[in-house]
């Protein structure tokens, strides 16, 4: 058996771990439905409307890495119970926000708490059970309630708004930070295992800007005139990009161990996440925006129509979970995408025959629901299984970071697609869009893993260290 030096895995360890991806994924999701009754209380424009949602995620991904660091150098536990603190002040701070600067000046700190919350966590994911069955059960569960959290955020946000105020999509996080913090018990006690190491802050920092300022870009080019401000972004994000390359060659701290950037499993899993963050991530976008502005249902309409992609997602996690220990990742991984993918284009189809809901939309969702939960689970199990214990956070912060990098830049891109003012074809054509940004992922999973020889089952070596793994023979 494996024996940790933290919390014993239990169903408490456990439900703290799941809540923290929960709150994670909800408020990354959560604020679709809003956007129209934010827009029109705080005077956003449509294309800046999409900060409030790349606000979260762009500075969630730019600083991901250091939160890996933070959790191997000073203890999961100890980052955990700072990040849940920063999540509950940061959306005090957005339920108050009386205007559009201080609404996405706490998105932002949301979204660095979100960055230090989800490395903290799988590092206690990992540490507490052993690569094979157990940890796949684990990551099953704890990638149920992060897939299922980004659906039923759009239905939690349209039940809130049906009955009160937007500001109470953000006060709803604080019973949930409490529950997690008294159901992780011992675990925010849980200190590294060995003496603390620099943190790679300006390698960092530099990483952060470029993705902000890669964003910034496209979203400048939905707008009438945005050659002034496009060249000035293209520019910070050249100078950002030099900064960070010069910072990670630092040999006293590099922000990505070399050996971590070997590990094949971890590669393809980074692939594959921005790409399922680009596709099923922009879906959550794009229907919610076009049941509300074109066929103009109500943000509660809107949020109950997604009740059924919810639980397939958690269908498709459980299944995941199942077929890791049976199939080959790499055919996971492609049979969950080209899935989704399927799903996303019977969506297209739907919007550019105007179909009804429960002949066309419904269909859609529910076949990408089960793909895009499959994807999910897949994708970290395949992301973790090899790494090293010394690196599980910030080896999991890159997977994470690939994750929401993918989506912010892919909602720029379909915010430039869609213009201002998007109508039905804008719609067709986005949502084919992200169909071939889905399918792309199938055989570039299978290509990966057979190359280096890691489609094998997650049973099949769970015990052989990852250095052995990495260099591509078995």
């Amino acid at each position: 058996m494996h024996a940790s030096p933290g919390p014993i895995p239990g169903p408490r360890l456990l439900t703290a771990l799941a809540g923290a991806q929960l709150l994670v994924a909800l408020d990354f999701s959560i604020i679709y439905v809003a956007l129209p009754d934010i827009g029109g209380s705080l005077h956003f424009s449509t294309v800046a409307l999409q900060w409030i949602v790349s606000a979260y995620a762009i500075f969630f991904a730019g600083c991901l890495l250091l939160g890996g660091q933070l959790s191997d150098a000073f203890g999961a536990g100890r980052v955990f119970l700072a990040a849940q603190l920063l999540f509950a002040a940061s959306s005090v701070g957005a339920a108050l926000a009386g205007s559009a600067a201080p609404l996405i000046a706490a998105r932002v700190g949301q979204g660095v708490a979100a960055a230090l919350l989800v490395p903290s966590t799988l590092g206690l994911l990992s540490a507490a059970y052993p690569a094979g069955p157990a940890r796949d059960r684990a990551v099953s569960v704890w990638g149920t309630t992060g897939a299922v959290g980004l659906a039923l955020g759009v239905t939690a946000g349209g039940g809130i708004l049906s009955v009160a105020s937007w500001p109470w999509i953000f006060w709803i996080n604080l019973p949930i930070v409490a529950v997690c913090l008294l159901a992780a018990g011992p675990a925010l006690g849980a200190a590294a295992d060995r003496a603390r190491t620099p943190i790679a802050a300006s390698a960092t920092f530099a990483a952060c800007t470029a993705v902000v300022a890669v964003v910034l870009a496209f979203t400048e080019l939905s707008r009438a005139e945005p050659s002034v401000p496009v060249m000035a972004v293209s520019v910070v994000t050249a100078l950002a990009a030099g900064a960070f390359l010069a910072a990670g060659r630092s040999r006293r701290r590099p922000l990505v161990p070399g050996s971590l950037l070997r590990v094949r499993t971890l590669q393809v899993a980074c692939v594959v996440a921005a790409l399922y963050m680009a596709s099923f991530g922009a879906e959550f976008y794009l229907v919610t925006l076009y049941l509300q502005d074109v066929r103009d249902w109500s943000a509660l309409a809107a949020g109950i129509a997604f009740l059924p992609l919810a639980g397939t997602i958690v269908v498709g996690n459980t299944l995941a979970g199942r077929l890791a220990g049976r199939l080959p990742l790499g055919r996971l991984l492609a049979s969950a995408f080209v899935l989704g993918a399927a799903g996303l284009a019977v969506l297209a189809v739907a919007v550019g025959v105007h179909g009804g809901y429960a002949s066309g939309v419904l269909p859609g969702l529910l076949l990408s629901g089960l793909g895009q939960g499959m994807a999910f689970t897949g994708m970290f199990i395949t992301g973790t299984r090899d790494l090293p214990p010394q690196s599980n956070s910030t080896g999991s912060a890159l997977v994470t970071t690939a994750q929401y990098t993918g989506g912010s830049v892919g909602l720029a891109v379909l915010v430039l697609l869609h213009g201002e003012h998007p109508g039905t074809a804008d719609f067709t054509r986005t949502f084919l869009v992200t169909a071939a940004v889905a399918t792309a992922a199938a055989p570039l999973a299978l290509a990966l893993l057979a190359r280096d020889g890691s489609a094998t089952t997650t049973e099949s070596h769970p015990a052989i260290p990852a250095e052995t793994r990495s260099g591509g023979q078995q």
